[in-house]
């Protein structure tokens, strides 16, 4: 077998991403938003409001980035008979595996991939090598933001932590109307992102603030962040922690991102947090072991998950235990906003705490998970890295049936809110969260 067989990082789900190298946005020209008060903001029409079903973001690249992703321009040759080899081996389904399979007339190593996966797995894949460092080293091309038409422009429902799009505080709910003086839509905006460093003017209406506001910024190849966090306040005036986290992937910059928030977290003496997994697609299993380290004191030592590869391959088994941090907290209650694209990790961090905390501070609003209790191993050929399944993903009590998702807290199911910015406490889901803080109940 020509592949790589070193375990170099357990990873669970990819998520779409790709673009060049970060830049310094000193040499740029962009102007942040200025805002005039309308004495009439009217950005959704009726069937706006009621039609509108958001797309997860992160998945949805067109307008986030300044190309569309493509693993190769070109066909990159693959290792057919290791791919093989893997899955009649490795993989956690081998023993499920289409004995005396004939591959040699794939061209592509996903098509392949695909034909062998066992009928339970919706996640093996492939990506080249250049596509994968991109996706690990959070660095992207174009503005840093996705939108959905409506019907006066393009409702903006996600924007990239650093972005440039986020640097000159364009902000989720907001509904650009107008890109260089023409009617904004997804199509236009995703063109003019193509144009890197040509700087594009958007006009934007402001619904929550009755404004009409204004800013430039040129698309580009960027460096983002993937996690924030912050203190807020209940309506009753309790202080809790808000941590958005998007993503698992990129261990060393994620790492020192959780380390920011959690600094502060303990500076505050934070009981009670927030975290918001709703677009987090999964990542290493690494970095999910190291948030899970910052949500206890009183577990030290203690299994957080085991990694059970198949019978063949038991030697591979890997169990992670709760290591005490300086910013460990003593949390009394975790309340995780997910949806269906909360995925792998993000589940895992969620399946993991439920042994240790009881099921009132457990809390999981908005919708059930994605559903992804395995994960993978990575290995690799001259040209591409491959991820498939390798093991299921249990915790501390041997759970990991959650392949329809883990579901929401009875009373939590909330819908996901685009019309409100992620972090303010009028978010729907936040709301929610805020809500159960004080009353013990979601509604």
């Amino acid at each position: 077998m020509n592949l790589k067989t070193t375990l170099l990082i357990a990873t669970l789900l990819l998520f779409t991403a790709c673009g060049g190298g970060g830049s310094s946005s000193s040499k740029y020209k962009d102007s942040k938003m200025s805002c005039q008060p309308a004495t009439s903001v009217n950005i959704f029409s009726k069937t706006d409001i009621e039609t509108f079903s958001i797309d997860n973001p992160i998945n949805e690249p067109k307008i986030l980035l300044a190309n569309n992703p493509t693993f190769s321009t070109t066909a990159l040759a693959f290792d057919k008979k290791g791919i093989y080899e893997l899955f009649q081996t490795e993989y956690y389904w081998a023993d499920e595996t289409v004995k005396n399979f004939d591959y040699s007339n794939y061209t592509s190593p996903q098509t392949l991939i695909n034909d062998l996966r066992n009928s339970k797995d919706r996640w093996s894949s492939s990506m080249t090598k250049k596509y994968y460092a991109n996706l690990t080293s959070q660095k992207s091309g174009g503005f840093g933001f996705s939108c959905q038409d409506v019907t006066d422009g393009c409702h903006v429902t996600y924007v990239r932590i650093d972005s440039p799009a986020d640097k000159i505080g364009l902000k989720r709910s907001d509904v650009i109307t107008k890109i260089n003086g023409k009617k904004a839509t997804r199509i236009n905006i995703y063109k003019t992102g193509q144009e890197l460093e040509k700087i594009a003017t958007f006009t934007v209406k402001r619904k929550n603030t009755n404004e009409t506001c204004t800013g430039s910024v040129t698309p580009r190849d960027y460096t983002y962040k993937v996690a924030k966090g912050e203190v807020i306040h209940s309506p009753k005036n309790e202080k809790v922690g808000y941590f958005r986290l998007d993503s698992f992937m990129g261990a060393e910059n994620i790492v020192t991102q959780i380390d920011d928030a959690f600094d502060n977290f303990k500076k505050e003496n934070i009981k009670k947090l927030v975290i918001d997994l709703r677009y987090n697609g999964g990542g290493s299993v690494t970095v999910a072991s190291k948030l899970l380290d910052k949500l206890s004191i009183t577990q030290n030592e203690k299994e957080q998950c085991t990694l059970a590869w198949n019978d063949d391959f038991k030697k591979n088994n890997s169990t992670y235990r709760f290591k005490k941090d300086s910013n460990s907290l003593d949390l009394e209650q975790i309340l995780f906003l997910t949806t269906q694209d909360s995925a792998s990790a993000s589940e895992l961090v969620i399946s993991a705490m439920k042994p240790y905390l009881s099921e009132e501070n457990i809390v999981t609003i908005g919708d059930k998970t994605h559903g992804k209790p395995v994960g993978m191993s990575r290995r690799e050929d001259k040209n591409h890295y491959y991820f498939l399944i390798n093991f299921v993903v249990k915790n501390s009590l041997g759970f990991y049936d959650y392949f329809e998702g883990l579901p929401v807290t009875s009373g939590c199911d909330i819908n996901d809110d685009p019309f409100h910015e992620m972090g303010d406490p009028k978010e729907s889901m936040l709301k929610a969260a805020l809500h159960y803080v004080d009353t013990g109940s979601c509604k």
